[in-house]
């Protein structure tokens, strides 16, 4: 009897297997002074409502992009919404509504932290079509 518990445990856990998300969506790389930036939105796929962007900074692909502050808005008479960095890891989240996943353009603002040498760019805003082709 046993046994038979196991089984249906084995199926079960199968079977949820199925029931998770798709890939996440990533949108991007784009390139602002040595970073790399590349954007994963959750739910898959992207559905009006409220979604999680995940910004990811990368240095030389492996670094991560520390020493930044990232902020979104997918409207651009809306506010900027800084998001949240999730340690030293290079990654920024926020969650922004989207009206319409097929024409809404995702801004993010990218600052340097500290203004280190007065003749660097020290902000940027980069765009990133949540309709533009899905990995």
């Amino acid at each position: 009897m046993k046994w038979l518990c196991y089984l249906a445990l084995s199926i079960l856990s199968l079977n949820l297997l199925g029931c998770g998300d798709e890939l996440p969506v990533r949108l991007g790389p784009q390139q602002w002074n040595d970073l790399e930036f590349i954007v994963e939105a959750r739910p898959t796929p992207i559905r009006a409502g409220m979604t999680e962007f995940i910004v990811i900074a990368s240095r030389e692909k492996v670094k991560p992009g520390v020493g930044i502050i990232v902020s979104l808005r997918l409207d651009e008479k809306a506010e900027w919404t800084q998001a949240i960095q999730d340690g030293y890891t290079g990654v920024y989240r926020r969650a922004v509504r989207v009206n319409n996943p097929l024409t809404d353009i995702l801004a993010v603002r990218v600052r340097k932290s500290k203004i280190e040498n007065e003749g660097d760019e020290n902000e940027t805003i980069l765009y990133f079509p949540l309709s533009q082709k899905q990995e």
